[in-house]
């Protein structure tokens, strides 16, 4: 058994510090999240809680712990551990259906055993398909001369037994690929949809992923099945009114993200949704999410579409009312493995007051957040914050390292502001390395180069993981999983003890981090300050055209009509803000900036959309 990580009584009641935490993605890597939250939740109220993938698994449980924290919210979370490590309670969670049930088997006994157990299962469990296969080397057998000569029948024995493994191999081959591209899709394209309508039925057996988180955030947050933990609850807090929580997100109790990836529209967004065209087929989530989930999103539905084919949709309930597990569910699709959520999008006339009738909705389909960010350290960021934003990443050891016995070793976060986050080596030495590494940089380049500038690498704890630890080995032995859950707990401690402890030279520290955020925060809106001015106050082509002054203060020969000041006092207001600006840089040259000694590498300030 796993050490019981229950803390004593009132360990939780009163944290003395706010803070922010993000954790990325990586399937079974996310058990080493639930002792590294409880860690933290001793000393810090959980302001702002963000995740990906697995890392939204751990979100969304310690966001409903942080709702329930005076019920015993984080007590609860803190069992989490026992469970997660007693036999093989991790595995369970992920169920097949019916149809993809042989390929998951040959799955899960390449995991755990390797290609020959593989191979062999494969084998048994398609015996038909197999003796199928071996039909042509028995037709020659039939044919063979016996009369020939010794060397001729070694010879078509030979052939025979070729023909048998190769004709068994193909058909055994052809008929896996088949089902594969058959039965995923129809799927969900996973092999796992997180739920079963066996359970659904009696609740028989282990419950399935959905139903089972479903009922621990919960359970967490204080809250009976009855009704679903949504992120109303959380902005309102314990204490608040889920129907009318604080629109402001500074005012808000608890602020819950996470990622997805539409697929469809080969886009990232940020959950939940600020949009509101998505509609969803309660027949199709009835497929993927407990029944009650599926009645409150209907009963907080507030149009209907029929389309065109007769297909009956309903409008996603407002992000107050949208169950948390919904949106958790649409991060953590680990691709092929757990089936896409489906949604459905209605794409609004691009022009206001256009005529054309409005089409049907279209089908997305949405997987792993982690596809478009895996490491989402960029949520909840300020140029200069109020308290800090902690971040968990978890990675291969680096090249050189050897998994230690001592597992604060096998964490690691630097020491100081000016300490540097070292790279990691990944070999390639196949046409599948190649090939691997092409998708893995492109899922987290970004997520790489941010998580090295100066006041982001200062808040990341890292856990690094072997090759059999997290990831697809859904089947980790319970020693294994024991020292990963410890794991995380040390690192959360390296980022506690970092934050908590009196400033010193040379050491990091909440100031130091704040100082670094400072002298970076002003060097970033220097630059940008220094653009502005060049592009308002610059001659702007073609000759003639009127100036950007000319544009604020309304002097251009023509009226520009499109997004008008709203009264004067607001063209006032912004005459007085780009003079500020003005002002602020009339005196930066190459020897009078505040860039000059500012942390290294710099942030770039720029333009993105949000969510």
């Amino acid at each position: 058994m796993i050490e019981n990580q229950r803390s004593k009584q009132g360990k939780y009641d009163e944290p003395s510090r706010n803070c922010d935490i993000v954790m990325k993605g990586g399937i079974t890597s996310g058990v080493v999240y639930p002792q590294a939250v409880s860690e933290l939740a001793e000393t810090f109220r959980f302001r702002n809680i963000g995740g990906t993938s697995a890392g939204a698994i751990a979100a969304a449980a310690a966001a409903a712990a942080e709702h329930g924290r005076s019920g015993g919210g984080f007590e609860k979370l803190g069992e989490l551990p026992d469970w997660i490590g007693t036999g093989r309670n991790l595995l369970s969670l992920f169920q097949p259906q019916r149809s993809t049930r042989g390929i998951f088997r040959v799955l899960m006994a390449k995991i755990e055993h390797g290609w020959p157990r593989a191979i062999a299962v494969a084998v048994l469990w398609n015996m038909p398909v197999v003796a199928l296969g071996v039909v042509p080397a028995a037709v020659l057998a039939l044919f063979a001369d016996p009369g020939s000569s010794i060397w001729l029948q070694a010879a078509a024995v030979a052939a025979v037994f070729v023909l048998a493994v190769l004709g068994a191999a193909l058909a055994l081959i052809a008929f896996l690929g088949a089902k594969l591209l058959r039965a995923v899709p129809r799927n969900g394209f996973g092999l796992c949809s997180g739920w079963t309508e066996a359970f659904e039925k009696d609740e028989s057996g282990p419950a399935p992923l959905t139903p089972w988180l479903y009922r621990r955030l919960n359970d967490y947050a204080g809250l009976d099945d009855g009704a679903p933990l949504t992120f109303g609850h959380l902005w309102a807090g314990p204490q608040g009114k889920q129907e009318s929580p604080p629109e402001d997100a500074d005012e808000r109790h608890l602020n819950l993200a996470m990622m997805t990836t539409n697929l469809t529209n080969r886009r990232a967004h940020q959950l939940p949704f600020a949009e509101e065209q998505w509609f969803f087929c309660p027949k199709e989530l009835g497929t993927l999410f407990p029944a009650e989930v599926v009645t409150w999103m209907k009963a907080k539905s507030v149009e209907e579409v029929l389309t065109s084919e007769g297909k009956r949709l309903l409008k996603l309930p407002a992000p107050k009312d949208l169950p948390v597990i919904v949106a958790t569910r649409l991060s953590l699709s680990f691709p092929v493995l757990l089936s896409a959520v489906p949604l459905w999008r209605r794409e609004e006339p691009p022009n206001p007051g256009a005529t054309a009738a409005t089409p049907d909705p279209e089908p997305c389909w949405f997987s792993d957040g982690g596809i478009s960010s895996n490491f989402p350290i960029h949520f909840f960021d300020r140029l200069v914050p109020r308290w800090p934003t902690f971040a968990i990443n978890l990675r291969p050891f680096r090249r050189g390292e050897v998994e230690s016995e001592n597992e604060l070793k096998n964490t690691w976060m630097v020491r100081s502001e000016t300490e540097q986050i070292g790279d990691w080596w990944y070999p390639i030495e196949s046409l599948f390395g190649f090939l691997s590494g092409i998708g893995h940089t492109m899922q987290n380049r970004v997520d790489e180069a941010q998580m090295r500038i100066p006041g982001y690498r200062d808040r990341i704890a890292h856990v690094s993981l072997s090759d059999e630890e997290g990831g697809m080995n859904l089947a980790m032995e319970e020693e294994t999983i024991r020292r990963l859950i410890k794991r995380g707990g040390l690192a959360a401690g390296r980022l506690k003890d970092a934050y908590t402890r009196a400033p010193s030279p040379g050491a990091l520290s909440w100031d130091s981090h704040r100082w670094t955020r400072l002298r970076s925060g002003l060097a970033v809106l220097e630059e940008m300050h220094l653009r502005f001015v060049d592009g308002y106050k610059g001659e702007v082509e073609p000759e003639g055209a009127p100036s950007y002054a000319d544009l604020l203060n309304g002097a251009a020969p023509v009226a520009v009509e499109d997004y008008p000041w709203a009264d004067a006092s607001q063209r006032a207001l912004a005459a007085a803000q780009v003079e500020a600006i003005v002002a602020a840089i009339a005196g930066v040259g190459e020897e009078d900036s505040v860039t000059g000694g500012a942390p290294s590498p710099p942030p770039e300030g720029r333009i993105e959309p949000r969510g």
